[in-house]
């Protein structure tokens, strides 16, 4: 479908697995480099032990997964489509991976030291799903288990960032008018028109997101049995090498 529209997180993540690039499944535009990047960061902040069982909830194409390879004892991935499952387990061998969203997953109580969901709690619709994911996450942990929450706005991106969010093609060419100017409505226009043609896909997202300021999270964490550790700024990597800092998203370490 040449004008892709996008209500829901999970039917975005479908769409990125048709690509037959699994880094394309990272979420972040198949920057290999930054993936890493971001990745090597968070297996830092969980000071890895050798009898550690990892899971990585939303684990993208895997590459936390792999890099983890002989630093714990068992590793798991989570991802929300089939899709995806098919391509992170041909990409990467000797981990066990489940279908299944952060909100309800498919693992016993008690059974992880060291838990990863970045990039994910954002995509969800409400703060009351929020909050069932927390419980699951809570649920899923082991006694002293440490907690990788990341790149959870305190902001609502779209809006602040200037992003057409909707599902209308009017009202999206209506807003780059607004925002940029005939230029880029022009330019637009073109993408538009080769999108209808077939030549590439334009995708329009609904899709709810969530966002809190830091008291506030860490007080819904606080609720589900999560002891706060710490948080800070997520910082990426951008195309050119800089580490730069997100005007938007924290990251956030819990203890079980």
């Amino acid at each position: 479908m040449p004008i892709l529209k996008i209500h829901d997180s999970v039917a975005f993540y479908r769409h990125l697995a048709t690509s037959s690039a699994i880094c394309a499944l990272s979420g972040r535009g198949g920057d290999v480099a930054a993936t890493e990047f971001a990745n090597r960061r968070i297996l830092q902040s969980l000071d890895l032990v050798p009898d550690d069982f990892l899971l990585d909830i939303g684990c993208g194409d895997g590459c936390l997964l792999r890099m983890a390879e002989g630093l714990v004892c068992d590793r798991v991935g989570i991802v929300p489509t089939d899709e995806e499952l098919q391509q992170v387990q041909a990409a990467v061998p000797g981990v066990t991976l489940l279908t299944g969203v952060v909100q309800h997953l498919p693992l016993p109580s008690d059974s992880f030291s060291k838990i990863v969901c970045n990039s994910v709690l954002l995509l969800l619709e409400s703060e009351s799903v929020v909050q069932d994911a927390l419980q699951e996450i809570a649920r899923v942990a082991r006694k002293d288990a440490l907690i990788f929450l990341g790149e959870i706005p305190y902001a609502e991106e779209p809006a602040s960032l200037g992003r057409y969010h909707g599902n209308s093609l009017s009202r999206f060419l209506w807003h780059q008018f607004k925002r940029r100017g005939t230029g880029d409505l022009l330019r637009s226009i073109r993408s538009t028109a080769s999108a209808i043609a077939g030549r590439q896909t334009l995708i329009l997202s609904s899709a709810g997101s969530f966002y809190s300021p830091p008291h506030h999270f860490i007080a819904m964490a606080q609720q589900c049995g999560l002891r706060p550790v710490t948080h800070f700024k997520y910082q990426r990597l951008d195309s050119s090498g800089i580490v730069i800092e997100s005007p938007f998203r924290y990251n956030y370490i819990f203890l079980k």
